[in-house]
């Protein structure tokens, strides 16, 4: 019987491919995928909690020069004069929105002590870390966020470069100190 359908090479062999061959290229190129993907949030959630490094700096600095004019800190975004990154906006005295991220003032445990005073921001998006800055420090801290999700573990370890959190023995829970 004649091959009618596959087309001769000079070297005599069939071009085309078979429908193993396809499939073992497919399969090739879902592992590939299947390994890649987490890594690629990873560094797209580190991206994008990078982006609120200078919203922070900003707020804390904002903060710091209206505590050596008043004496005390205000929770009233509206009442500090911020250089603010483009795409980060006031929306009410107490929130500002920058890209899918919620900031907000924090008191510590001691309303008092200026110490304890931070601005957090947190994500609308599922298993994105929580970072905050505190007006005293110069440090930030990423949080892995309420659920303790494994992506925002790995978000904050690939900010920090740390492999587990380190709080020098102050706080517990997952977060981790960036400089």
């Amino acid at each position: 019987m004649t091959k009618i359908y596959q087309k001769t090479l000079p070297a005599g062999k069939n071009a085309g491919f078979t429908l193993i061959e396809l499939l073992v290229v497919v399969l090739i190129i879902g592992i590939l995928a299947a390994v890649a993907l987490p890594q690629y949030q990873v560094a797209v959630g580190k991206t994008r909690v990078m982006s609120l490094l200078p919203l922070l700096r900003a707020i804390s600095d904002a903060e710091n020069l209206y505590f050596m004019a008043n004496g005390n800190y205000t929770l009233d975004f509206t009442d500090l004069d911020i250089s603010m990154p483009a795409g980060a906006r006031v929306t009410r005295a107490d929130k500002v929105e920058y890209d899918d991220f919620e900031c907000h003032f924090r008191l510590g445990a001691e309303a008092s002590n200026p110490e304890t005073f931070s601005v957090y921001c947190n994500s609308t998006r599922d298993g994105m870390p929580l970072l905050e800055k505190y007006f005293q420090g110069d440090y930030f801290i990423c949080w892995a966020g309420k659920n303790n999700s494994a992506t925002a573990i790995k978000i904050c370890r690939a900010i920090t470069g740390q492999s587990s959190p380190n709080m020098n023995g102050e706080m517990t829970g997952q977060g981790f100190w960036i400089k």
